[in-house]
């Protein structure tokens, strides 16, 4: 009987259709032009920063990162160039929640996690319904052994959204680090059915 429950489980997240997070118009377009900048300024660490940050919140995270990467590749010393740039762009714009989304990675890239949270903060005050930074406040307090914490705002975040393959695999991280492998198991199922349509 409880292979047959496991098995309908397991099926159901196959099954059932979803409504996952969509890239709008608006994203798409700023995607676009980041990418266009790069294309026309390869050796321009801010055009590789800005783009990473924009793929970080259209669901494009491992690109997003190879870009970020690419910035200290071309200029070793844009970590500190980049965090006082998007300090003082913040400060004369503190409404714009992609500059402070910017700030947070620049603050997390020289390793001022604890900044990076306040401003990941301040993205939610501005946007509250910015999911993926509820994704990137989980990642740092995860990687801080914040565990409790990091689960809290995944949850926060697939409340808004929970259609977010990304999510439910901070979630399933969680669970795995509490020792709660089945609920782990299954939050993986669902990422594994989200990612297979595509999110």
């Amino acid at each position: 009987m409880r292979i047959i429950i496991i098995w309908l489980l397991v099926t159901s997240f196959w099954l059932l259709p979803a409504h996952a997070w969509r890239i709008t118009p608006e994203l798409q377009q700023e995607l676009n032009q980041k990418q266009a900048a790069v294309k026309a300024r390869p050796n321009d660490p801010f055009a590789h920063f800005d783009l990473a940050i924009t793929m970080a919140y259209t669901n494009h995270l491992q690109e997003g990162w190879d870009y970020l990467k690419k910035t200290v590749e071309i200029d070793p010393d844009f970590r500190k160039k980049g965090l006082e740039f998007y300090i003082k762009k913040v400060t004369e714009n503190p409404g714009d929640w992609r500059l402070r989304f910017r700030l947070a990675f620049a603050y997390y890239f020289n390793d001022k996690k604890d900044q990076a949270i306040q401003e990941l903060e301040n993205v939610l005050k501005i946007n509250p319904y910015q999911v993926w930074a509820y994704g990137y406040l989980a990642l740092i307090y995860g990687e801080m052994n914040e565990i409790d914490k990091a689960m809290e705002y995944t949850q926060k975040g697939i409340k808004l959204d929970s259609n977010v393959a990304a999510l439910h695999l901070l979630l399933a991280e969680g669970y795995k680090r509490k020792g709660d492998n089945w609920k782990a198991f299954l939050e993986t199922m669902e990422a594994v059915r989200l990612r297979a349509l595509g999110y």
